[in-house]
């Protein structure tokens, strides 16, 4: 064991003398520090991905298979990224009407319907949090909107899951609040789109909540900051696709989660690039996710850095009496999100996290990420942000800062 400072060891202690040692630096520190019994705060992680949708533009979807240029079982769309959906929050974004049936199919370029089963796969792998305010929502028109509804509010009836964006009358703006292993998690959600399907208090019908509808977005910030949640995440479907910039007044419309509501993290989605990213002591905003599992999509992979890729994130947060803090932020930068997205190699890794830093300096400044590979042969980055941390965050930050507790045993 050694200190900030000193000269690693070269020889190992026997198993006495090891114990023997943990043991006197564990009391060595509980003189110093605060009651850690008292006062341990408790560990929250969101892990996100950004636009989903299981099939092609006016394809109508298998429950158990996935048609792009071949035929493919279900599973092959999540192969390589089944095991990273293990937050205590696990979000994507629902760009799709998600039915067993044709509604009445819009006249867009565009419109997309995945099966049920194709989101229960998503939930079986641990995904507890839908965003369903976005463009594609009403891509089937009423009955559409209302199968999307409908599904998500019987797998809410069943399961411990989050679901917000579309709802009916009043209740829709409210963000939808559950118990996640003893903390309260409020999940709210607005997006671009056709003003003729917005939320209405009038209507008993479905509706979405629609950033330009007059005063949804308003309403929307005044429910998430009374709610009463230990963590608030709002999703946000906004932005000129394909362009890596934040849009005219993206910004201070983000920030004003933040500010006006107290929301803990921002996520952003619908430009299918992934924006900047912005960090304070108590919040991240994502300015775009881009896309996650996307096969209406077209392939990204022959794109330069930066428009190549989609962004998975993790957040880890301390939740103390005070309140929610930001801990660290894990990211993973991943390809071929038009059909199964896999990690990228560590080079391509390490140029794709150095463009998301310098895009998020020059987007926010100094509140802008930077972030690196947690090592050379890394295909993933984080940063951590400072101590009090939970168990999982501790393994996290523990690879990037050497500190006295990584080499002490869990005393939990």
């Amino acid at each position: 064991m050694h200190l900030y400072g000193a000269d690693p060891v070269t020889s190992r202690p026997g198993k006495g003398a090891l114990a023997l040692c943990c043991a006197l630096a564990a009391s060595m520190l509980a003189s110093v520090l605060p009651s850690v019994t008292d006062a341990q705060p408790r560990e929250l992680v969101v892990t996100f991905g950004g636009d989903v949708n299981f099939a092609r533009s006016r394809t109508n979807p298998e429950p158990e298979k996935l048609r792009k240029f071949a035929t493919y079982p279900l599973a092959h769309s999540t192969e390589a990224i089944a095991g990273e959906f293990d937050g205590d929050v696990n979000f994507v974004n629902v760009e799709t009407v998600v039915g067993p049936r044709n509604g009445t199919p819009l006249s867009k370029t565009f419109v997309f319907r995945s099966h049920p089963e194709q989101f229960r796969h998503l939930r079986d792998l641990g995904v507890n949090a839908f965003g369903l305010a976005n463009n594609h929502a009403y891509d089937h028109g009423w009955p559409g909107l209302r199968d999307t509804l409908d599904h998500f509010e019987t797998e809410a009836r069943q399961r411990n899951i989050l679901h917000a964006g579309v709802g009916r009358g009043e209740a829709g703006f409210q963000p939808h609040i559950r118990e996640i292993n003893g903390l309260r998690v409020a999940l709210g959600a607005i997006g671009i789109g056709n003003g003729g399907y917005a939320l209405r208090d009038d209507s008993a019908r479905p509706g979405m909540v629609t950033l330009f509808a007059p005063g949804h977005y308003t309403r929307v910030l005044a429910a998430m900051k009374t709610a009463e949640a230990d963590l608030k995440i709002l999703s946000i479907h906004y932005g000129t696709e394909n362009m890596t910039a934040l849009n005219p007044g993206q910004r201070a419309m983000f920030r004003r989660a933040v500010d006006e509501a107290g929301v803990h993290l921002v996520l952003g989605h619908h430009p299918h690039v992934p924006r900047a990213v912005e960090t304070g002591p108590d919040h991240a905003i994502f300015y775009s996710l881009g896309n996650f599992i996307f096969i209406g999509g077209a392939d990204r992979r022959h794109l330069p850095v930066g428009h190549d890729y989609g962004l998975f994130g993790k957040a880890y947060f301390s939740i103390t009496p005070e309140g929610a803090r930001l801990s660290a932020l894990e990211v993973l930068p991943l390809r071929n999100t038009e059909l199964a997205p896999h990690p990228m190699t560590p080079a391509r890794t390490r140029a794709t996290l150095a463009h998301l830093s310098r895009l998020s300096r020059q987007s926010v400044g100094a509140s802008g990420l930077t972030i690196a590979p947690l090592s050379d042969s890394a295909t993933r980055g984080a940063v951590c942000y400072g101590a009090p941390y939970g168990p999982r965050t501790s393994d996290l930050c523990c690879q990037l800062e050497h500190r006295v507790e990584c080499d002490l045993p869990d005393l939990m």
